[in-house]
C-alpha cells in the first residue's frame, strides 16, 4: 500500500478564492497526494465552480455552517477512510501555496514530529510574515510566531516550534489517532492551538518547513476585528488555559491576562486602520469579551473533565512545560505592540 497525504480544505462561500488556491495545490511536485473539498453549506457557486473545474478533487458538502473544527473534523474523517492516507494537511480556502509546499511538510515529519508547520505570508504583503508557527502566552492564548515581521530569513533554520497554525499545517495520521482531532465544543479559532497542547502532552514535537511557503489572505472569512471573533478568540483562551496548564502556572497566567485585557486586544483583533469599516466599535467588542468570559466560566466543568483525562495521560512534568513557556513562549510586550 502506497502512503499518500491529503490536503482538505475547508471552505466557505469562498468563491473567489477557490481557483488560485485549487491550481497551486494540485500543481504541487509532491507526487502522492488527494484533494479533498468540504464545502460548509455555501450559498455561492463554490460547490459548482469545484465541480466544474476540478474533477480531481473530492467534494464532501456539509448541509449547513458547522465552522471550523467540526467542518475540518468532517473533512477528516472522510480522509482517513483510506488507509493509505498517512498525513492530513489542513489548508485556508483564502491561499496561494508554493510547488514545494506539501514536499517540504512531508520531509520533516519523521520520529517523534507529529504535526508540521507552513511559513505564511500575506498575499498582499509577500515579504511579511503571517506566521511561523504558534508560540504560547502564560494566560492560555496564543500568537503567531514572526507575526508581521518582514521576512528576512530569521526564522528560516529555527525549525522547532510548539505547533503549527490549521490555516496550512501537516498533522500526522497515527498522532490525531492517538490523541483526537480538533475540540469541536471551540466552533472556531484557538482549536489548533488545543491541539497542539494536546500532542505535546502526549509526547509528540512539531517542527517549522521554512520551505513549505503559503500566501495567505489574512481573515477573509473573518473580519479583524468582528465581535464575533473577539467573543471566540476569548472563550476559547480561557478554555484552553483550564484543559492544558499545570495549576502552578495560575499565578502567572491570571495577572498576565488582566494586564493584556488592560493593554488592549491582540494584535489580529484589531481593525487594519481607525477607518476600517469591518470591525466593529470597541463597545461591541467589549460586549463579546464581558459575553465570551460568562459563556466560558459556564463550560468550565466540561473543561475540567477533559483536563482530568489529559493530565492522567501527559508524558510531560511540569518542569518540561514550564520550559516550554521559556522556549515557546511570548512577552506581554509582543503580545500587545506585534
Amino acid at each position: 500500500m502506497e502512503e499518500h497525504a491529503c490536503v482538505v480544505i475547508l471552505n466557505w462561500n469562498g468563491q473567489d478564492h477557490l481557483r488560485d488556491c485549487l491550481r497551486s495545490v494540485l500543481d504541487q511536485t509532491y507526487p502522492r497526494f488527494r484533494v479533498l473539498f468540504v464545502d460548509n453549506g455555501s450559498t455561492d457557486q463554490s460547490r459548482t465552480l469545484v465541480e466544474e473545474n476540478f474533477p480531481e478533487v473530492r467534494l464532501l458538502s456539509l448541509p449547513e455552517n458547522v465552522f471550523f473544527a467540526r467542518g475540518t473534523n468532517a473533512g477528516i474523517r472522510q480522509a482517513v477512510k483510506d488507509p493509505a492516507c498517512r498525513h492530513i494537511v489542513t489548508l485556508n480556502n483564502d491561499t496561494r501555496v508554493a510547488p514545494e509546499w506539501l514536499a517540504e511538510l512531508v520531509k520533516q515529519s519523521s520520529g517523534p514530529v507529529g504535526m508540521v508547520a507552513s511559513k505564511l505570508l500575506f498575499m498582499d504583503r509577500p515579504n511579511v510574515l503571517n506566521s511561523t508557527g504558534l508560540i504560547i502566552a502564560p494566560d492560555g492564548g496564543g500568537m503567531d510566531r514572526g507575526w508581521n515581521q518582514v521576512d528576512e530569513g530569521q526564522f528560516d533554520m529555527s525549525h522547532d516550534v510548539f505547533g503549527p497554525t490549521a490555516g496550512a499545517a501537516l498533522y500526522r495520521r497515527d498522532m490525531l489517532d492517538s490523541i483526537g482531532l480538533f475540540d469541536e465544543e471551540f466552533v472556531a479559532y484557538y482549536e489548533d492551538l488545543d491541539l497542539a497542547w494536546r500532542a505535546r502532552l502526549a509526547g509528540w514535537q512539531s517542527r517549522f518547513a521554512s520551505g513549505a511557503v503559503v500566501y495567505h489572505k489574512f481573515s477573509a472569512s473573518h473580519s479583524r476585528g468582528s465581535a464575533r471573533k473577539t467573543y471566540f478568540c476569548e472563550r476559547n483562551r480561557i478554555w484552553n488555559f483550564v484543559q492544558n496548564y499545570p495549576w502552578r502556572y495560575a499565578a502567572v497566567g491570571i495577572p498576565w491576562a488582566a494586564a493584556r485585557t488592560i493593554a488592549g486586544p491582540l494584535p489580529w483583533s484589531r481593525p487594519n486602520s481607525s477607518s476600517d469599516q469591518d470591525g466593529p466599535d470597541r463597545a461591541e467588542r467589549s460586549k463579546a469579551m464581558v459575553r465570551a468570559r460568562l459563556d466560558a466560566y459556564a463550560g468550565v466543568e466540561r473543561a475540567l473533565a477533559k483536563r482530568g483525562e489529559r493530565m492522567a495521560r501527559s508524558r510531560a512534568s511540569a518542569a518540561t512545560i514550564g520550559s516550554w513557556f521559556r522556549r515557546y513562549g511570548t512577552t506581554m510586550r509582543d503580545a500587545v505592540l506585534s
